[in-house]
């Protein structure tokens, strides 16, 4: 697709904590007739050109995009709605951010004030609910998604006597049990693991759950629900075929490499994690849906926060950037996965094929499993929660604790978090 190049008026910047803290009033600005619509954004979100694209299309609006690293553009912004001063018209927001954003609800836009409600059939209905609440308010338009799929090492399953072919592969690995003893096979005919860490496996597990560490209303609920429970048990299960190597470390990269281990559960946007670290390994991987179906790993939105001036402008803008067709545009420049199922048979999706992976039809799996990712309830403390069990479970891999005291240690700890 030929695409206009970037206009001036699109200005990629920095957003410091001063600067979220020192203005007196909404970042919004007026000039001369035209409004110009701050956005708060952080690297590899990739709207600029879309951005460029609106303004050419809306003479008076401008749109001046900030980028911070991801964890400072949500510290800027829960700072600037603290101080009451500073906040963007715009601000993307994280889903594990979401949760935390929405306890401060009354510092954003209703977005149902402005029609989003019209808009809820065009996006997956666990996404459209991560951002809306019981009595039909919206805090934010969904942005990307991260389907998580089973990419897995062609080669290694061959010489382990598995299946090779992915609708096979997902036949014959269709319960963590099969996954398990698969891997054990694996690992006795290749001497390669199954996979790389113990926490990859019971994040995958855990992310299954339509309830995991919280009720709706708040009741923690870890040492009573049965996906958690199955997460940590099947995770102790797989002890042996796990290569004890931490995600997004040089050790991973290496061992991936290397072949040291043999699947990795993952979204859309880690396969380029593969291609990076392990270049020479084209065409040795394919990818099948994960062992009792989907979760997520990823994805964001877009909310107006209550500063803004502009409201109305802002969501007509926001709107259009997030309509089926942008996202399909942003996908194909850019690789986001998008939340809007009415594009997942458009052959840019259905039919991705980057050379690198076996199967030509990448966004095909992947948008399988988005329909399958279960509408779950995130606190505010499941972040730090999933911390403490992966660091639970990672004492048992160091051989540092057993099972039984490593959980105990973890519900421990958990409810000593969420006494606070």
């Amino acid at each position: 697709m030929v695409r206009s190049a970037l206009k001036s008026l699109v200005a990629v910047g920095s957003i410091g904590l001063v600067a979220a803290c020192s203005s007196g009033s909404s970042s919004s600005e007026s000039t001369g007739g035209d409004i110009t619509l701050t956005m708060w954004l952080w690297p590899g979100m990739g709207f600029a050109e879309k951005a460029a694209q609106y303004e050419d299309e809306n003479p008076g609006i401008n749109i001046n995009i900030q980028e911070a690293e991801y964890a400072d553009a949500h510290q800027n912004l829960i700072t600037a709605l603290a101080a009451g001063s500073g906040a963007p018209d715009i601000s993307g927001v994280d889903e594990g951010y979401l949760e935390r954003i929405k306890e401060s609800s009354h510092l954003f836009y209703d977005l149902s004030d402005y029609g989003a409600a019209d808009l809820e059939g065009d996006y997956l209905d666990w996404k459209w609910n991560q951002a809306s609440s019981d009595d039909g308010s919206v805090i934010g338009i969904p942005t990307d998604i991260g389907p998580m799929a089973m990419a897995y090492r062609v080669d290694l399953f061959e010489e382990a006597g598995l299946p090779t072919d992915p609708d096979d592969v997902a036949e014959a690995m269709g319960t963590w049990d099969d996954y398990i003893q698969a891997g054990k096979q694996l690992k006795e005919e290749t001497g390669s693991f199954m996979f790389s860490d113990v926490a990859d496996m019971y994040s995958a597990i855990r992310e299954q759950g339509d309830k995991q560490y919280f009720e709706t209303d708040g009741t923690l609920i870890i040492e009573d629900s049965p996906q958690i429970l199955k997460a940590w048990d099947k995770s102790i299960e797989a002890m042996d075929i796990q290569a004890n190597i931490e995600r997004q470390t040089p050790e991973w990269g290496a061992a991936i490499a290397n072949g040291d281990f043999a699947t990795v559960f993952l979204p859309p946007w880690m396969l380029q994690n593969i291609k990076n670290d392990a270049p020479d390994t084209a065409g040795l991987w394919d990818i099948a849906l994960m062992p009792e179906g989907s979760g997520n790993w990823g994805g964001s939105f877009l909310t107006i926060p209550s500063q803004s001036d502009h409201p109305e402008e802002a969501y007509d803008f926001i709107t259009w950037l997030m309509s089926p067709d942008n996202q399909l545009d942003i996908f194909e420049a850019n690789g986001n996965f998008p939340s809007t199922p009415g594009i997942y048979d458009e052959p840019a999706v259905k039919e991705l094929d980057d050379g690198f992976f076996i199967r030509d039809d990448i966004g095909a799996i992947f948008a399988e499993a988005a329909t399958l990712v279960k509408d779950v309830y995130r606190a505010p403390d499941t972040a730090p929660i999933n911390t403490i069990m992966q660091d639970a479970l990672g004492t048992v891999a160091d051989g540092v604790a057993e099972p039984e005291a490593a959980w105990d240690n973890a519900i421990q700890e958990v409810n000593r978090q969420t006494s606070r």
